[in-house]
């Protein structure tokens, strides 16, 4: 595989800058080659660092794809099913996001749900309850939570929150 000597003077700053940028914070593959892209690197210059990359473990798809999904269910409150849309988006593989949803803990899953949830059922002045809880199901969903996770977070807190 490419060694860091097989890289020429002129090769090494965008090499440089793409292990800065990976050890900074986990990257997938394209993020990466968009950065490269971006930086000015050749096609075949940003395969040939991303290559390297990968077998020195800058960037790990399987690593990236479990803290991906952490945070973004932890920190932003998205369900799996945005998750995996935007890790579809990064051109992640399909069983490495099916992995990392997997790996979600279902009860901290449970949890964000409800107090989602119960964050936007404060806030919805409806007097209406079939429309309450249309517009909490839209919200929550629109957050890629699935419907009957939705609903079960929905009969577990109730009309009155």
């Amino acid at each position: 595989m490419t060694e860091k000597h097989f890289f020429n003077e002129s090769e090494i700053p965008f090499l440089s800058k793409a292990e800065q940028y990976c050890a900074q914070s986990e990257q997938c593959r394209s993020s990466v080659m968009d950065k490269l892209t971006r930086w000015g690197a050749s096609h075949e210059l940003s395969e040939r660092i991303i290559n390297y990359l990968v077998k020195n473990d800058y960037i790990n798809e399987r690593r990236f794809c479990q803290i991906y999904s952490e945070s973004k269910m932890n920190l932003q409150k998205w369900g799996r099913i945005k998750i995996a849309y935007q890790l579809r988006a990064k051109r992640i593989d399909k069983r490495l996001i099916d992995e990392a949803l997997t790996n979600l803990d279902p009860n901290r899953y449970h949890e964000v749900l409800l107090q989602l949830a119960r964050q936007k059922m404060s806030t919805i002045k409806d007097d209406n309850p079939f429309a309450r809880r249309n517009k909490l199901m839209a919200f929550l969903a629109s957050h890629g939570f699935e419907s009957d996770e939705i609903i079960k977070a929905f009969d577990e807190i109730g009309d009155n929150e």
